[in-house]
C-alpha cells in the first residue's frame, strides 16, 4: 500500500527570501480558456454555495464561481441572461450524459450563441469521475464541437486524471471524499488523502484541488504540490453571496443550510436516489455582509504569504522551489494558537 498524506501531515519549510512584501507575489493562474482569472480560486458547484450572486462576486474578485448542476434549464437560461449583462464569462456544471443530456445540449446551444466577447465553460460533475460515464460525456461534448473549456472530475489518482485528459478534458478536478460535508469515505471506505492525490494528479496535467481546504494554509499547500487552482465550499458557507442569504437576513435567521450534493436532503430535493447518501447537511452560521470577499481575500493573502516565505514570486516558481516537511501529531497541535488565558 502507498503511504499518502493530507494537509495536516506536512508544513511548507521557510527558505531565504528577497521578497519584501506579499504584493510582489503574482498568483494569477494559467488555465486553458480562462485568461480572465486573476486568482486561483473557484467557488464550489454546490446549490448552497454558488448561483448568480456568488458567480458574479467571484468574477469581480478575479476567480470563478461554478453554477451547480441541479439548477433547472429554465432558471439557468434566465440566469445566463442576467449574468451576461454584468460579466463576460460563465462556468456551468452538468451531470453525466445518461442523466443530464438535456442540460448538456442546452449549454452547448447557448455556447454557440454567446454574445461577442463572452464565453461559457462546462464542468462535468460526477462523484466518481474515473468512469465510462465521464469519458462518454466528455467525448459527447467535444464531438458536438464545443469550443469552451471543459473541467471534469472528480478523481484522485494519476491514472484517473490521465484518462480524463485523454478523453478531451482541459482541466481535471481532484478530490474524492475530503469535502467538509462529504461522507464518501465513511460510507464506502473509498478515497485517497488529498495532498497526495493533488501531487500525483498534477503530474498528468492542469488540475483544481477540490475538497479538504479549511484554511489559507491548506490552499497554499495544495498549490505548492501542484494544484493550478483550488475550489472551496465549506469556507464560503453562510457568507453573503450564497443562495438564500438575503432571504435569511430579511427573516432574521441565524443559520443557513450548507449541504453536500450527495446528501439525503439534496437528493430528495432534486429527485435523486435518497437511499444512498454520501454527504451530510449542516446549519452554517450566517456571516455578515462582505464576508464572501473577506474569505477570498484571506485565501489570497495566505497563498501570497506562503510564496514569500519560500522566496518565490509566481505559482510555477513556488511549485518548483518549495520544500515540505512531514510532521507528527504533536506538530499538528503545535500549529494552532495554544496559550491559555
Amino acid at each position: 500500500m502507498n503511504e499518502a498524506y493530507s494537509f495536516d501531515d506536512v508544513l511548507i519549510v521557510p527558505q531565504y527570501s528577497e521578497i519584501s512584501s506579499r504584493s510582489e507575489c503574482d498568483i494569477s493562474p494559467s488555465l486553458p480558456g480562462m485568461p480572465y482569472m486573476r486568482i486561483p480560486i473557484f467557488a464550489a458547484n454546490m446549490d448552497t454555495v454558488c448561483e448568480l450572486d456568488m458567480a458574479i462576486k467571484m468574477s469581480r474578485l478575479g476567480g470563478v464561481g461554478i453554477i451547480h448542476r441541479y439548477m433547472s434549464v429554465e432558471k439557468l437560461g434566465g440566469l445566463m441572461d442576467d449574468f451576461w449583462k454584468k460579466q463576460h464569462h460563465l462556468t456551468v456544471a452538468v451531470g453525466c450524459l445518461k442523466k443530464d443530456k438535456e442540460r448538456i445540449d442546452f449549454v452547448e446551444e447557448i455556447e454557440a450563441h454567446t454574445p461577442s466577447g463572452c464565453s461559457i465553460s462546462i464542468c462535468v460533475d460526477i462523484a466518481h469521475g474515473d468512469s465510462k460515464n465521464m469519458t462518454d460525456t466528455i467525448k459527447y461534448i467535444r464531438d458536438k464541437n464545443f469550443l469552451g473549456t471543459i473541467i471534469a472530475g472528480n478523481v484522485c489518482t494519476y491514472e484517473g486524471a490521465s484518462r480524463l485528459f485523454d478523453s478531451g478534458a482541459d482541466i481535471v478536478k481532484v478530490g474524492v471524499g475530503p469535502g467538509s460535508v462529504c461522507s464518501t469515505r465513511i460510507k464506502t471506505g473509498c478515497g485517497y488523502p488529498q495532498l497526495s492525490a493533488i501531487k500525483e494528479c498534477a503530474e498528468a496535467g492542469i488540475i483544481i484541488a477540490d475538497g479538504g481546504i479549511r484554511t489559507p494554509g491548506d490552499a497554499a499547500k495544495a498549490i505548492a504540490v501542484g494544484a493550478d487552482a483550488v475550489m472551496i465550499g465549506g469556507m464560503l458557507a453562510g457568507t453573503d453571496c450564497v443562495p438564500g442569504y438575503r432571504f435569511a437576513r430579511t427573516n432574521n435567521k441565524e443559520t443557513i443550510s450548507f449541504r453536500g450534493m450527495a446528501s439525503w436532503e439534496a437528493r430528495a430535493d432534486f429527485g435523486g436516489e435518497s437511499n444512498n447518501a454520501e454527504g451530510v447537511s449542516v446549519a452554517a452560521k450566517l456571516q455578515p455582509r462582505g464576508s464572501t470577499r473577506k474569505v477570498i481575500e484571506d485565501l489570497v493573502e495566505g497563498i501570497k504569504s506562503a510564496m514569500s516565505y519560500s522566496g518565490t514570486r509566481t505559482i510555477p516558481e513556488f511549485q518548483l522551489k518549495n520544500k515540505m516537511a512531514r510532521v507528527s501529531s504533536a506538530t499538528i497541535m503545535e500549529n494552532h494558537p495554544h496559550k491559555s488565558l
